[in-house]
């Protein structure tokens, strides 16, 4: 799962909860033996399979990155300060994906000062150690490895590897940042929130009923996230010391719905990732529009929120 990690976990995985946001069912409904194959709908909910937590896994194992303060046991949660230097780095991973480029959303989200600013300080920065929410990301990452493996021999599965945010990571960071699972479509990507909203996330995950209500729903109510500090930036919002903040976070986007429509169709997207065979949807609006590209998961698993970056704006 982490290849590069060096020590593990062992983690029984006990229910079988559907994990597309906002989705009610707490059981998959299939064959009365065994799940079924990974596209095969819930009767409750119509949603695939795989989108339900794996449950016929007696033990899992998922190695911690070898980088974390805490590599024992499978409950705890911590959310660690990092050094200036890691600081340093963030910014320069943040300075590297700047893009001087204004959409509508930023005056939607930002009324009393909608212009791009002129760049972003970071002031702090954090690494979310959370094993249960660590266990299910890799289970996941498994599934869509193997997926993968097997839909490659029917259809040809386009790996994006030109992820601004990734690449700058990995320039800036080296080998530390560079423990992804590319044939997997496994990137580093912006989310833009408040301080207070990313400790809840880091703590308890995506699992929020709102999902899309800050970002919008032109590709569907799902999770949003960006390969550009500016775009997440768009979302981001202030604490009482005027601080603003994004989640740095690995993100399994498997097999890639892309599309490149000005208007697309929101519920034929989100129904291709849930029912069909694809894992996300990459809007396309550098394409159409000369703006940025979005990433959006409609499946909390699919996301670990890795990093926590807080930083001001320079106008």
């Amino acid at each position: 799962i982490a290849r590069s990690a060096s020590a593990g976990s062992q983690a029984k995985v006990a229910a079988s909860p559907c994990t597309v946001i906002g989705c009610p069912c707490e059981h998959f409904d299939g064959r009365e033996l065994g799940r079924g194959s990974p596209s095969m709908p819930c009767k409750s909910c119509k949603h695939k399979c795989e989108l339900h937590k794996v449950r016929d896994q007696e033990h899992a194992e998922v190695p911690y990155p070898d980088y974390w303060t805490n590599h024992q046991g499978l409950e705890f949660s911590n959310i660690v300060d990092l050094n200036a230097a890691a600081s340093g780095e963030f910014q320069a991973v943040i300075d590297m994906t700047y893009v001087n480029k204004w959409t509508r959303d930023r005056s939607r989200h930002n009324p009393a000062r909608p212009q791009v600013p002129k760049g972003f300080k970071v002031v702090a920065a954090r690494r979310n150690e959370n094993a249960p929410t660590w266990i299910e990301y890799g289970c996941r990452r498994a599934e869509v490895l193997t997926r993968l493996q097997e839909a490659d021999r029917e259809h040809n599965i386009e790996l994006y590897s030109d992820v601004m945010s990734m690449l700058a990571y990995k320039e800036v960071a080296g080998q530390k940042a560079d423990r992804l699972a590319h044939e997997a479509n496994e990137w580093y990507l912006f989310h833009g929130t408040s301080p207070e909203n990313a400790r809840k996330i880091m703590k308890d995950d995506f699992r929020v009923s709102l999902a899309g209500a800050n970002t919008g729903t032109l590709y569907g109510r799902g999770l949003y996230f960006a390969e550009s500090i500016t775009k997440a930036d768009e979302y981001a919002k202030p604490d009482a010391n005027g601080n603003y903040a994004v989640l740095l976070c690995r993100v399994v986007g498997g097999i890639v719905k892309y599309t490149d429509e000005v208007e697309p169709d929101p519920e034929e997207l989100v129904q291709s990732c849930i029912t069909g065979r694809f894992n996300c949807v990459l809007g396309d609006r550098k394409k159409c529009r000369g703006t940025f590209r979005e990433f959006v998961l409609f499946d909390s698993e699919d996301v670990y929120p890795e990093y926590l970056i807080e930083y001001t704006r320079d106008y």
